[in-house]
């Protein structure tokens, strides 16, 4: 979900903008404060200059449709609390801050499309997103020849942070903890050793997919057929049939909440898979599911990769966010705790590095707050302690699996139960 465009040309357009603005005006004009100034822009040296009375704005790529609507909604939530709690906290150096929020749909052609928009607009600082991997993908060219900062709430798979990449930054924890932890909790925690693995063909779904795979077979296991279907698809009973004729012992799912849920259900339908086990991820690990399987998510099972909550932070946090929308963020999904931090982390940088000159205006450069991201290194968020390495990964706490019983998630192994 990846295309790449290039944003020399912008700059080329601001300077002969700027060039026009200034021949077009005698040197003995109006006084300067009679000319009207933009609220933010970013000179040719790289820096966003806010003018007094302007606001810090941070854009944010949002799954709000797609195949996860709801943890969508939910991770736009948790930013827009950040920035509430930003605020009303005097934002800084009394300038506020303002989310920019657009729909990333969880796919990378979307993604580009946001990218772009926040390239092209001088005014952004800095970006929370992408939800998907593959939506990230997307951002993740655009961003990096913009000079745009980003920090992802969730986004998983492996690749989205790299040495080639130093825009790029995510608080959620990577895929390659999450599939070795989970391919360890099916062959020495269930004894279970024939595999299928089935994904949805997104970046997400199948990278964590084949990193599953590898794990069980590093650990002895057998994995019996490795399928793909197809986000959005609704019938797998033939998939399921191909599947079953192998005999496994469970199946792996990697992807999305419908699907997963269905694949459930529709397992209960097949001959030989009556009693399989089933496994997916943290995709998967939303309400959404439980509605798709029904009756038969009981007994399934889901992981997530979890922070290291500070219980007294997070309770302060729900209180905030029932007030405000009305419901619990663990009703619309995961990650709401993460997109928080990754809003709060971007703000903490913004901070090291801005300053306000002799105009009072703010000034904030673009190459230091890249720098100032990466060197975060003891900020305490809702998921812990979060400290950022050479390549952006900055995510706290570690993978947990949860059992559905009772039509809840009731964690049975893994981070926070040692």
């Amino acid at each position: 979900m990846t295309k790449k465009l290039r944003f020399f040309s912008l700059f080329l357009v601001a300077a002969l903008m700027l060039a026009a603005c200034v021949a077009a005006q005698p040197a003995a004009e109006a006084p300067a404060e009679e000319a009207p100034m933009e609220e933010a822009a970013a000179d040719m040296s790289g820096k966003v200059i806010i003018a007094s009375g302007g606001v810090i704005r941070i854009g944010g790529s949002f799954a709000l449709t797609g195949p996860i609507p709801d943890p969508g909604l939910n991770i736009r939530h948790g930013a827009e609390l950040a920035i509430d709690d930003l605020n009303a906290m005097g934002g800084l150096e009394g300038f506020m801050f303002e989310l920019v929020a657009e729909d990333g749909a969880c796919d990378g052609t979307q993604g580009t499309n946001v990218g772009n928009k926040f390239a092209a607009d001088e005014t952004i600082v800095a970006v929370t997103g992408g939800t998907c991997s593959g939506e990230t993908f997307g951002l993740v060219p655009i961003l990096q020849e913009a000079r745009i900062p980003f920090v992802s709430p969730s986004a998983t798979n492996p690749d989205i942070t790299s040495a080639d990449c130093d825009v790029c930054n995510r608080v959620a924890l990577s895929d390659a903890l999450q599939g070795a932890t989970d391919a360890d909790f099916v062959v020495n925690n269930l004894g279970l050793t024939k595999v299928a693995v089935v994904h949805d063909n997104s970046d997400y779904g199948k990278g964590l997919s084949e990193i599953f795979q590898s794990g069980v077979a590093n650990l002895g296991g057998e994995v019996s057929s490795f399928e793909g279907v197809q986000v959005g698809d609704t019938d797998f009973r033939a998939m399921l049939a191909r599947v079953g004729a192998d005999g496994p012992q469970i199946i792996f799912f990697g992807g999305y909440s419908t699907e997963a849920g269905l694949i459930a259900q529709q397992m209960t339908e097949t001959p030989g898979l009556e009693d399989t086990a089933f496994m997916s991820v943290d995709g998967a690990y939303t309400q959404q599911y439980l509605e798709a399987a029904g009756d038969a998510a009981d007994g399934t099972y889901i992981s997530f990769v979890a922070g290291a909550d500070s219980e007294e932070m997070n309770a302060e946090f729900d209180a905030k966010y029932m007030e405000k929308y009305g419901v619990s963020p663990d009703d619309l999904g995961p990650f709401h705790s993460q997109s928080y931090d990754s809003v709060k982390l971007i703000a903490a940088a913004i901070a090291a590095v801005a300053s306000v000159d002799d105009n009072g205006n703010l000034v904030i450069d673009r190459e230091e707050l890249i720098s100032a991201i990466r060197s975060i290194d003891a900020f305490e968020g809702l998921t812990g302690t979060i400290k950022c390495d050479s390549i952006g990964e900055c995510g706290a706490g570690g993978v947990q699996v949860f059992q559905v019983s009772e039509g809840g998630f009731s964690q049975v192994s893994g981070f926070g139960m040692e």
